[in-house]
C-alpha cells in the first residue's frame, strides 16, 4: 500500500540502497545528492537522504534519528579500484558523485595507510560508489584490478560502523511528522527487501538481498554515531572540514 505524503516534501537519492528507506511513500524527490542538498537549503525539501558530510556543513541541520545508509565491514558499493601494490599508489580519482565517500577514501589512504596520494581526476585507480560500483565489481575484478572496500577498511581500523547518509532536516520542517513517516518507511523496507530483490532487474536477486540485507545496515544507533562522531574528528583534526559539531538529532 503507497502511503501519500503532501504535507512533507522528502527528497532522496535514486539509489539501490536508499529503496528501503522510502518504502511505500509516493511524492519522493529523486534526485543526485548536490541537487538534494541544494533544494534543501534552499527550504525547498523539509528533509532529504543525503550524504553525511552535509550534515557537517550546516549548523543549522537535524538529523532524523534511528535511520541510516551505514555498514560494519565489508559494503561492497565504496571501493577503490586499482593496480599494482597499494604502497605504491600515487595518484587516486575521487568520485564527484559523493563528497562523504571521496573524504572517507582520503581517511582510509592518508590516515590509515599513512599514504601520500594525489587526488586527480585522470587517475587511473579512481573510487567507485553506489549501483555505478555494484554494476563494475565483477568486470573489475576479471580484469585484475585490486579493490579496496573502503567500508571494510573503516571497521578494521576503528572498530566502528560507518554511516554514508542520513535523513537531514532543516530548520523550521515538521519535524515530528518527517520521524514518524520515515521511521515508519524504514520499518517497511525492512520487510519489504525481499520484495524489493525480486523487483530489481539490474541485478540478480541474490545478490540483491544479500546486499540490503546484509552489508547495508539502515540502523542509527549508538555505535553508528559513534562512528559518525570519529569520522568528523578524523575530518577535523586534518583539516577537510573546518570544526566538529554537536549531533543535533530531531525530536
Amino acid at each position: 500500500m503507497s502511503s501519500s505524503v503532501p504535507t512533507l516534501r522528502l527528497g532522496c537519492v535514486p539509489y539501490l540502497n536508499a529503496k528501503p528507506l522510502i518504502q511505500g511513500l509516493s511524492g519522493v524527490e529523486l534526485d543526485v545528492p548536490a541537487r538534494l542538498a541544494e533544494s534543501l537549503g534552499a527550504g525547498r525539501l523539509d528533509c532529504a537522504l543525503v550524504p553525511i558530510v552535509e550534515y557537517f556543513h550546516r549548523p543549522d541541520y537535524q538529523i532524523v534519528p534511528g535511520v541510516a545508509i551505514a555498514s560494519r565491514g565489508p559494503v561492497r558499493s565504496v571501493y577503490l579500484a586499482y593496480r599494482g601494490a597499494l604502497s605504491q599508489l600515487r595518484r587516486v580519482a575521487p568520485d564527484p558523485a559523493s563528497r562523504t565517500s571521496s573524504l572517507l577514501m582520503r581517511v582510509v589512504l592518508r590516515v590509515f595507510y599513512e599514504l601520500k596520494v594525489e587526488e586527480a581526476p585522470d587517475a587511473e585507480a579512481k573510487l567507485l560508489i553506489g549501483d555505478p560500483a555494484l554494476l563494475s565489481r565483477a568486470r573489475f575484478q576479471a580484469e585484475g584490478w585490486n579493490l579496496l572496500d573502503l567500508g571494510e577498511e573503516w571497521h578494521e581500523a576503528t572498530g566502528l560502523p560507518f554511516v554514508y547518509a542520513a535523513w537531514l532536516l532543516r530548520a523550521g520542517a515538521p519535524a515530528a511528522d518527517c520521524i514518524r513517516t520515515l521511521q515508519d518507511a524504514k520499518t517497511r523496507g525492512m520487510a519489504a527487501i525481499d520484495e524489493i530483490a525480486r523487483a530489481e532487474n539490474r541485478f540478480p536477486e541474490k545478490m540483491v538481498r544479500s546486499y540490503l540485507g546484509g552489508a547495508i545496515r539502515y540502523d542509527l544507533g549508538p555505535e553508528e554515531l559513534r562512528g559518525l562522531s570519529e569520522f568528523q574528528r578524523l575530518l577535523a583534526k586534518h583539516g577537510w572540514i573546518r570544526a566538529e559539531q554537536e549531533l543535533r538529532m530531531a525530536a
